[in-house]
């Protein structure tokens, strides 16, 4: 694998496999044609998201990296890019280049594998090397099953009465089986997490009644401390049940 393949996967959400079919062109008219621009005929996505996942054998304009040489026409290149503007086509902004070759095995695993795309397997390379750094920063891991959900009891304060952007505190009873890592005992555990919609608090886990999990806690700290000892906040704070293997063969 490219040494940086896995960078460049990892901060751009569009990639592919095309061949230059023209210099200086452009197929958008709010993107202008110079000597940066160059229009692609795209042969294989490589990662992208659904919505972009059958531009196989569409033209799309791209803005070239001034980072890069430029390529020819005719040359065939990985194609990382972001920035997607749409008008009577796709337009994106390169931020990585790789040569055709180089990605070539992972088109061919993902053609002998049930992977949805090339790059499948290193978006879930990434994603567990995530999670394994996640789970090092956390100050306890734990597998457990929701048994109760209460709203905290956050009494008058004035500032969680009437500010939209309140998270809500409440509160989840895990039932703790297994202890991956921290100082708490398996049994009944208390854990703190905010119930709102709002956009600051959207994305943190909302755990439901009889959920099973593995769930990556922090100490509480500060007021909201006097509800429980900790708290989930992060959106990888809550991982399906199966990937402690994961987290545990990743450790070894």
């Amino acid at each position: 694998m490219p040494e940086d393949l896995g960078e460049l996967v990892r901060k751009t959400p569009l990639s592919f496999l095309g061949t230059v079919v023209r210099l200086g062109d452009s197929r958008v008219a709010s993107v202008p044609a110079d000597d940066r621009t160059a229009v692609v005929r795209v042969s294989e996505v490589l990662h992208a998201p659904d919505a972009l996942r059958r531009l196989g054998g569409s033209e799309v304009t791209v803005q070239l990296s001034g980072d890069l040489d430029p390529p020819a026409v005719g040359d065939a290149a990985a194609f990382f890019t972001d920035d997607a503007v749409y008008g009577e086509g796709l337009a994106v902004r390169e931020v990585g280049r790789l040569s055709a070759d180089s990605v070539q095995p992972h088109v061919s695993r993902a053609a002998r594998t049930a992977d949805a795309m090339p790059f499948s397997a290193v978006e879930r390379d990434l994603q567990d090397a995530d999670m394994v750094a996640h789970a090092d920063g956390a100050d306890a891991v734990v597998v457990g099953v929701v048994v109760g959900l209460r709203q905290a009891d956050t009494g008058p304060a004035a500032d969680e009465r009437v500010s939209e952007h309140a998270p809500d505190w409440w509160l989840a009873e895990l039932d703790v089986g297994h202890v991956e890592q921290g100082d708490v005992t398996p049994g009944p555990l208390t854990v703190l997490y905010p119930n709102s919609r709002d956009f600051r608090w959207y994305d943190a886990p909302k755990p439901e009644a009889a959920q099973q999990g593995m769930w990556f806690l922090h100490a509480t700290e500060g007021e909201p401390a006097r509800w429980a000892p900790f708290q989930i906040l992060h959106p990888d704070d809550y991982q399906p049940v199966q990937r402690l293997e994961t987290l545990q063969a990743a450790r070894r």
